[in-house]
């Protein structure tokens, strides 16, 4: 039985093509509302397991065979400050504007549920930005790169023009780190890691 996805995010499905790993998707309704100060890593673990138990229930009360499901969430923090997916494109270009020149950490927290088990994971990787001029990033937020992506960017497109700098897991900035997440189906006895 294929690995369930528990994420519409194409770019965590491109990565899960990327190691060969067969998969299905399904897209999680887990409320992904921020808990009044949570800290980034409590709540991307808290999101990932959230949508992984959503899918469970889903496959519960449908009355189908419940596969080994992965969960993620990632989120851009700078200055102590949580950055989301922009909701418009004022607040793309404030996220970007705040990310110029600057360093920041993205936060992935995976889990992996396999039977009645659940194993979480965050990993955090450093971007540092180039300084930014204004007509980039209104260039920028004129397409649709920047809004669906936390922090208003995309390491894999446009927004690598960007970085001047990253420490850690380039897949975790793109929302799924492959090493970590590949462990945890190897232990999970997942067949074919």
């Amino acid at each position: 039985m294929p690995l369930c996805l528990a994420s519409a995010s194409p770019r965590r499905q491109a990565l899960l093509n990327q190691i060969k790993v067969p998969f299905t998707v399904l897209v999680s309704d887990f409320d992904e509302t921020r808990l009044p100060d949570e800290p980034p890593r409590q709540m991307v673990v808290r999101l990932a397991k959230g949508k992984a138990m959503s899918a469970k229930k889903w496959f519960v009360e449908h009355g189908k065979p419940v596969p080994v499901i992965l969960g993620a969430d990632t989120c851009v923090v700078i200055d102590k400050e949580i950055l989301g997916k922009p909701a418009s494109r004022r607040e793309a270009v404030r996220m970007l504007c705040k990310l110029s020149g600057q360093m920041h950490q993205v936060y992935t927290g995976i889990a992996l549920l396999s039977g009645s088990v659940i194993q979480t994971q965050t990993v955090i990787s450093e971007v540092t930005f180039a300084k930014l001029t204004s007509a980039q990033i209104e260039n920028y937020c004129d397409g649709t790169e920047p809004f669906d992506k936390a922090g208003a960017y995309g390491v894999q497109g446009v927004g690598a023009t960007f970085i001047s700098h990253i420490s850690g897991s380039y897949s975790n900035i793109m929302g799924l780190p492959l090493r970590e997440t590949f462990v945890l189906l190897t232990e999970a006895g997942w067949p074919g890691s």
